[in-house]
């Protein structure tokens, strides 16, 4: 039995396909026929399955007939591609180096930052915060909203009393024409004569007279509707502080009044009310031994006192308690520091006529020592009229206490000598590095002495 020829059953098209020569050996290798089994040297054929199709090589005529249109657009599209490998090529560059610095930016960046926050006066945190003008108790925000409310009653009364008259200051809620501790607008909510300092005549401002809980007007107690408004519109303490300064400012006055730096009589007169309003809030039956107004001028509020020995420093809305360190040279003071406040030498010393400079830390360094490193990071927060106090020791074993009532606040820069500028008052100044965190500027409290106990 003959074995049928395997030509006669491929396709026409295929007997034409030529392949490469082959040797018998690559030929019997790959399973292919070879010239061995019959078939012209150089031609083979592959023993696949006979419907596959197959592609014949373009002629070489047709290529050489090609349109010379379809050429050059192929070429401009290989240009485009190797322009576009091009850029992707320089952006991956671009990139890797991108990813190569960043990391020694980042570290740069940061240690530029801390040098500067840490070594440096930049103020960073003045971007995040407003400059320290004026702090507002929540009685003096609702009394400012009140005063907007019933502004065009308030003007319509204040008008009742004065006429023709020129200086604004006097019409203003916020002033206190008589000096008796209450302001025009806290008058107008009692009805009381803006121009009197004691309406009733018994020896008492109306301030004092109201914090007792006696209405100025009629000299009955006060109503439940009254006590409310006192309650809500009313600090005691800053009517008592404002009473105070206007003793230091202009002497007593007593019934409307006015009395000489010197009159004695009512000078000890003013000290009787103000023990009298004293026992009230204090419970207290005895009279204590102060001095005000006229004394404090005299410069008879003067202690003598023992700087070996730490005084202290009194700040009851801040929760602060804290020793004052004397120092003696500059040299001490990062040492002092770590003891609590200190008073700069040369300065007055507490009850003496003159500026007492005393400054405490509002930041430090992590690692540095002592437990006062931030006492003075709320200073910004004490508001004015609020009273604080120093107590020293005096060389004869007794303890001096000197109260202060806020009179303001100012920024300066930490070589400005105006800061330490002294005046023809008892004054302290509480200073601190401000803001908190930074050495740009200095915050400086203003208090002024009121008040002597010995």
């Amino acid at each position: 039995m003959t074995t049928p020829n395997n030509e006669a059953h491929q396709p026409q098209e295929s007997q034409n396909i030529k392949y490469p020569a082959s040797t018998a050996e690559v030929a019997q290798m790959l399973g292919i026929h070879s010239a061995s089994q019959g078939l012209p040297v150089g031609s083979f054929t592959i023993g696949l399955p006979h419907n596959l199709p197959v592609i014949n090589e373009p002629a070489q005529d047709a290529k050489e007939h090609a349109p010379s249109h379809l050429e050059a657009a192929g070429a401009e599209v290989l240009a485009e591609e190797n322009i576009s490998e091009n850029i992707r090529q320089e952006g991956s560059a671009f990139l890797r180096l991108i990813r190569g610095i960043a990391p020694y930016v980042a570290v740069f960046s940061v240690g530029l930052f801390l040098y500067y926050f840490f070594f440096t006066g930049v103020d960073f945190t003045r971007l995040f915060r407003p400059s320290i003008t004026k702090v507002q108790t929540a009685k003096d925000t609702a009394l400012a909203q009140l005063e907007k409310e019933q502004l065009p009653q308030y003007q319509k009364w204040i008008a009742s009393y004065y006429y023709d008259v020129s200086d604004p200051k006097i019409l203003d809620p916020q002033t206190d024409n008589s000096g008796n501790g209450l302001t025009n607008f806290q008058k107008f909510l009692f009805n009381l004569n803006p121009k009197a300092y004691d309406t009733l005549g018994i020896g008492m401002p109306d301030g004092q007279t109201l914090a007792m809980g006696v209405n100025p007007q009629t000299g009955t107690k006060l109503s439940d509707d009254e006590k409310n408004q006192v309650s809500k519109y009313i600090d005691m303490e800053v009517v008592n502080n404002r009473l105070a300064l206007y003793r230091l400012q202009h002497g007593p006055r007593v019934a409307g009044a006015e009395f000489g730096i010197n009159n004695q009589d009512s000078s000890l007169f003013f000290q009787n009310a103000q023990a009298v309003n004293q026992n009230v809030y204090s419970g207290q039956n005895q009279k204590p031994a102060v001095q005000t107004g006229v004394n404090l001028i005299a410069g008879n509020s003067e202690a003598d006192i023992n700087i070996n020995i730490p005084g202290r420093l009194e700040i009851p809305d801040l929760k602060i308690n804290v020793p004052i360190m004397w120092s003696n040279d500059p040299k001490d003071f990062d040492k002092d520091l770590q003891s609590g406040v200190i008073h700069y030498p040369g300065t007055a010393m507490p009850g003496q006529i003159g500026t007492t400079y005393i400054s405490g830390h509002s930041s430090n360094f992590a690692w540095a020592k002592g437990s006062f490193k931030q006492v003075f990071a709320v200073l910004g927060k004490l508001a004015d009229n609020t009273s604080f106090k120093i107590t020293v020791v005096q060389k004869n074993g007794k303890d001096a206490i000197f109260h202060y009532v806020v009179t303001g606040r100012k920024e300066y820069s930490p070589t400005d000598q105006a800061q330490f500028a002294n005046s023809g008052k008892s004054v302290v100044a509480l200073s601190t590095c401000w803001p908190v965190g930074s050495t740009a500027k200095r915050l400086v409290v203003y208090g002024e002495l009121t008040q002597t106990e010995k």
